[in-house]
């Protein structure tokens, strides 16, 4: 279907925004709120013009994501200078693969998934990082609520995937369970069929499975690092079976190891959600965005993954996980907004282990 003449703004400081009077008038849209919204649209049956106009979205051009780029590397997480690079020779070297993917990167959001301008440039920041996903495979992960964790948690992975495999064709570079199974490298695929052959059950030693199944393979003792390492870590439970700090230790010690290495403090980095209802996974991530020894090198999202996400819900919560631990922006902004999302930073609710779930932290 062809489209009468549509006036194209390419300030990108106005997010990509279009001047859409023609395509207004055909269908009867308000598409200028749509626009600053920041949402596409969901059902493309009832939009016949949704692809011809996401097609003419201004994108960030090669210049503005290399200035993205260096922002971070050189002045927000300077540490990342040691693996890309100390002169400004170095940095432009090393700088020149991820802006090229950043800018393609940029693209594919905007024109195909509908993200806005603004946090497509910032989402780009994802070419500079390896990712890894650790999973808690207990049995309520499949029994609880209904079968509506494991829901979530295909959601959660399937979205963190399509953005993961834009930054990198390898995709994730690792996703393992905390009990069972030998894992998924280079991940880029649909997780239903995966998650759903999986054998569920044991307990959630976060800790102990987080630097078997992941840092002791891609982190610690690994001289030839070249990327600093995004961990995901997604539970529905509390921490069951561990002593008491050790996952603290266990972060803290990796962090100091890697600094230690030359690496910098910056090399890794971790973030922590949760799928379901449960009180204790709910306190847990609670006590860990709180601590205070930890700020600098985790972060949270508050508010469960929840299948009733809206459409716009969408471009706060995926780059609030991915970028929250990365970029102080969405480390303290996504606060804010998520508190317009459905649910609270605890779910009320019982315990059913009936202990404490800060027991285990200090």
């Amino acid at each position: 279907m062809s489209i009468p003449a549509v006036l194209v703004n390419q300030d990108p400081h106005r997010n990509g925004a279009l001047s859409l009077d023609g395509a207004k008038q055909l269908q009867g849209i308000n598409l200028e709120n749509r626009e600053r919204s920041g949402l596409d649209f969901p059902d493309r049956a009832h939009d016949p013009l949704g692809k011809e106009v996401r097609s003419l979205k201004a994108v960030p051009s090669s210049k503005d994501i290399g200035e993205k780029l260096k922002e971070v590397v050189a002045t927000l997480l300077p540490g990342l200078r040691g693996m890309y690079g100390r002169t400004e020779e170095e940095l432009d070297d090393n700088l020149a693969v991820p802006i090229i993917k950043g800018e393609e990167m940029a693209r594919n959001l905007i024109r195909e998934i509908g993200c806005d301008y603004e946090t497509a440039k910032d989402l780009t920041v994802l070419t500079l990082y390896d990712v890894a996903i650790l999973i808690g495979d207990t049995d309520s992960m499949v029994l609880e609520e209904n079968g509506a964790r494991k829901r979530a948690l295909i959601q959660y992975v399937d979205g963190i995937t399509e953005i993961c495999s834009m930054a990198k064709e390898s995709g994730i570079l690792a996703m393992h369970f905390m009990n069972r199974g030998r894992g998924k490298e280079n991940w880029t695929g649909k997780s239903q069929e995966y998650l759903d052959q999986h054998s569920y059950g044991g307990v959630t030693r976060i800790g102990t499975a987080l630097k078997k199944k992941i840092l002791d393979r891609y982190a610690l003792g690994n001289p030839d690092q070249r990327k600093p390492l995004l961990v995901l870590i997604v539970t529905d439970r509390a921490i069951e079976g561990e002593r008491r700090g050790h996952l603290k230790s266990i972060i803290r010690d990796c962090v100091n190891e890697r600094a230690g290495v030359g690496k910098g403090f910056e090399a890794i980095t971790f973030q922590f959600s949760r799928v379901g209802n449960d009180y204790g996974a709910a306190q847990l991530l609670r006590a860990l965005g709180q601590d205070p020894d930890l700020a600098e090198f985790i972060n949270v999202l508050p508010d469960k993954f929840d299948l009733e996400l809206q459409p716009a819900d969408k471009w706060i919560v995926l780059p609030k996980i991915l970028l929250g631990a990365i970029l102080p922006k969405w480390h303290q902004a996504a606060h804010r907004n998520l508190a317009k999302i459905k649910g609270s930073l605890a779910d009320k609710g019982k315990n059913v282990a009936g202990a404490d779930p800060e027991d285990w932290w200090e």
